[in-house]
This record gives structure tokens, sequence and C-alpha cells, in this order.
């Protein structure tokens, strides 16, 4: 079911299918979608990054995708076809215990989840912006510079209409030069915006879409760094799919029922009534269980081979029985 189908249900059913109730439905089943969607890892919510270039100047660090959220597993390979996966540790116990154990020949790095940035990569210098949404909005960057010190800009942009109906799009450059950003969001656009840094690296121009209003990349880095062209595969729980149409349809299966429930309690919240409230709100929460005991049940449905093992005691006779082995196990 789409965002408009959901909402017009639940509005129909309490009674109310003004326009003010339809806009706040459509704003609980977003909202509501999002919590439900970070509750759990669900399977829809994966995707497997295969065969990902590291870049040897990039000094260990990692940016995942834009639209991935979290990692699950890291696995690194020199010749893009044979992986070993490597151990996650967080950044104290790498400190506290793994500089001697780095430096043995043939031990696997290991890698640690770092803050998240709103750009791809370290020092990208002076950033330009490009639009061609005719609508105003507010852009913020907030970042260090070479010095390590924060600089904040804050600007408007609005593309411009010419007589003959085309459009000039708006451009904006940073005054201050930029080591890292820590922050990077926009007003709600109806068009992307391109960004194109002064020095180029391994993902230039970056788009943010119009559904997006910031732009946070997941950093991962790997300790000790290597010096080689190594490639990466890594399976990630993406963000939250936006939902930014009306007509537009949860990623997740099974929580139709659970997201309805919920858009129910919204409106009865707000027209106080509580009781129901709470009542749809039970019948939610029974719902996303059941959803996730689907998902349960569906991982387990396989076979899996268990080895015999044998004790090594001749507990069942103590004269001529030949006792069994793993080596030997018909006696």
């Amino acid at each position: 079911m789409t965002v408009l189908e959901i909402a017009t249900f639940a509005a129909q059913t309490v009674g109310d299918i003004s326009d003010d109730t339809m806009t706040f439905a459509k704003q609980a089943v977003r909202l509501k979608y999002q919590t439900m969607y970070d509750a759990h890892a669900w399977r829809e919510s994966m995707r497997l990054l295969d065969g990902y270039p590291l870049d040897p100047s990039a000094n260990g660090h990692i940016f995942l995708p834009l639209d991935a959220e979290e990692v699950i597993f890291l696995s690194f390979s020199t010749d893009g076809t044979n992986y070993s996966r490597l151990v996650y540790r967080e950044r104290d116990w790498i400190e506290r215990f793994a500089q001697n154990a780095a430096s043995v020949a043939g031990r696997q790095p290991y890698y640690y989840r770092a803050e998240n940035l709103a750009w791809p990569y370290l020092n990208p210098g002076k950033l330009t912006f490009t639009t061609y949404d005719t609508k105003l909005f507010v852009l913020f960057i907030s970042g260090l510079d070479a010095d390590g010190n924060t600089v904040q800009e804050t600007y408007k942009m609005q593309a411009a209409i010419n007589p003959d109906t085309t459009t000039n799009p708006a451009i904006v450059t940073t005054v201050n030069s930029y080591a890292q950003i820590n922050v990077l969001s926009k007003g709600g656009t109806t068009m992307p915006l391109t960004i194109l840094p002064q020095f180029p690296g391994a993902s230039s121009p970056t788009t943010i879409p119009a559904s997006m209003s910031a732009a946070v990349y997941t950093h991962l880095v790997i300790y000790p760094p290597s010096n080689q062209q190594l490639f990466y595969r890594t399976q990630v729980k993406l963000k939250p799919d936006p939902l930014d149409s009306d007509y537009s349809v949860p990623r997740v299966s099974h929580i139709t029922d659970a997201l309805i429930e919920f858009t129910l309690a919204a409106l009865y919240k707000k027209g106080r009534q509580l009781n129901k409230a709470d009542n749809s709100e039970q019948k939610a929460i029974a719902h996303i269980q059941a959803a996730v005991n689907v998902e349960k049940n569906q991982s387990e449905m396989r076979q899996q081979v268990v080895p015999t093992l044998y004790d090594t005691g001749d507990y069942l006779n103590r004269g001529n029985y030949i006792r069994l082995t793993s080596s030997f196990p018909w006696g």
C-alpha cells in the first residue's frame, strides 16, 4: 500500500477526511515507518557492496555510500576475488591491545567505526554548490579548517527564471577552505543539489537528492592502514526510504497493518481519544512482532549438517568392545 492509501484508510476509519487530517496522517505514516525501520535489521533494508576499490591515499578511511547507515560485516581482498573478513574492534580496544599484534606479519587488520561526516573524504578545500531549484532554500555548512578551528557558513540559494522560461542556476562557493566537513544540510527542495570540491577525491561531484535534508556518510577506519590497492566487500543496512511521494511504498514487507494501527493511534491522540490510541498502539506492536517472527522463521528454515562426535571412553563394555572414534566411526 502507498502512503496515500494508508493515510486515507486511517482517516476514513476515524471519520475525518479533511485536508488537515490527511496531511497529519501522511506525516504520521512517514514518522512511524522510520521508527519501525530503525528498530530491526529487516532483510529488505540490506545491500551488499561487492568489489569496491579502496583508495590507497585515504590512509585507511572508508566512507560508505550516502544511503548506507550501518555496516554488518567488512571483508578485504588484494585481488578482487578472494576475500577475508576483518574483525570489528572499538578504537579504545585497538589502542590498548592491538599495537603490537598489528605488526605481526600476515595478521589481518582491524576496523572501527569513526564519527559520521558530511563529506566522503578529507581535505576537500572549498565547495561549490549548484542548484536549478527555483524555490528559495537555506544551505548550512559546518566543519574544520586546516588549523582545526570550527568554521560555519549559511547561504540562501534560489535559481532564476529567464524571460524565455529557461533557468539560470544559482552557484555559491564557500569562503572557507575545509579540512573536514561535519554538517551539510539544506532546506526543502524539489531538485537535487550538486556539490563540487576544490580538491577532487574518490567521489566528485556529489549530489544530495531533493528528498534528503542533510548529507551523512558512515565513516569506517582500517587499522593499520595499507598503501596497497585493496578491494572491500561489505553488507550495509540502508537508511530509511524517505517516502517523499504520496505514492511511495515502504521498502519493508509485512508491516502494513502496523503502519495502519500506528497512524490510527496518532489520529486518535490528535482527537484526544487516548483509550483508542493506546489500543491501536498495542495492536501495532503485536503486528511488528509478527513481522519479525516471519523473518526469523524464514531464516531458520534450512537444514544443517551436524557432525557426529564420539566420546573417548569405553562406557558401554569393559570387555572386547572396540571404541568408536571420529577417525574410525564404525568400531
